[in-house]
């Protein structure tokens, strides 16, 4: 009896640490991917303030040729004039889109795909949509096919997966299939599968999620299971990721 209760309590001891390990693994995934995202957003603040500071120097300059113009109208001091306002103008836009994430509106909303062919798909591999067709508010990276929300509320969210019937990116045996899910801060929030059998047969499915984010979350889709076979992404149909922000 009592060896029966030692084999129950290891069992239980390893089921433990397993759901730990699992937890460590999705933690880290959440932490590579705002690592990422806070990289890349550090580079574009670096960009807007450096356009900040040359527009700054290009209106101390016009202010000091105006101060020297005659105090007499004419068409040279009204076009340096309206040229003096566009610059307030595009450094008011440039220092507001610094201070306030998302749109202008403060909504955001973003569609992208994958430009290619592709194969050789991993376990738990971030799927990354690498041409952007929208992305208002500059939300989604397409460095870390991850969408970061800058403000809490509730979003919609739409992927697709598409299998090939052909060996489209170097691959032998088996076509397509493979699991794609939809997490938030690597967290399971949906799936979608898609699987060839046969020769010409490709399978397109599409996955949609309402999400309620809070400022920061991140959501990706990923692999849930290692792939086979060859992926198409092209004219006839595109593996991409979208979503807007709906209240």
């Amino acid at each position: 009896m009592g060896r029966l209760d030692d084999d129950e309590w290891k069992t239980q001891v390893q089921k433990r640490m397993e759901e730990m390990f699992q937890m460590i693994q999705r933690q880290q995934l959440v932490i590579d991917v705002q690592t990422k995202t806070i990289e890349s957003q550090a580079v574009e603040i670096k960009d807007l303030q450096s356009r900040v500071v040359a527009l700054e120097g290009r209106s101390e300059s016009s202010d000091y040729n105006n101060k020297r113009l005659p105090d007499k109208p004419n068409d040279k001091n009204k076009a340096l004039s309206n040229e003096k306002q566009l610059m307030r103008i595009s450094k008011g836009q440039l220092i507001r889109r610094f201070q306030t994430p998302g749109g202008t509106d403060g909504r955001v909303a973003f569609y992208a795909y994958i430009s290619k062919d592709f194969g050789h798909v991993g376990q738990n591999q971030v799927f990354l949509y690498d041409t952007i067709v929208t992305n208002y508010g500059n939300a989604y990276s397409q460095h870390t096919g991850a969408f970061t929300a800058p403000k809490t509320g509730i979003y919609a969210f739409c992927y697709t997966a598409y299998a090939a019937g052909e060996h489209v990116a170097g691959e032998g045996g088996n076509y397509g299939e493979v699991s794609a899910e939809i997490l938030q801060n690597g967290i399971y929030k949906g799936s979608i599968h898609v699987d060839t059998e046969t020769y010409l047969e490709d399978e397109m499915t599409t996955g949609f999620a309402i999400l309620q984010l809070q400022v920061g979350d991140v959501v990706l889709t990923r692999s849930r299971t290692p792939g086979q076979g060859s992926y198409d992404s092209n004219l006839s149909g595109r593996w991409s990721f979208s979503g807007f922000q709906i209240a």
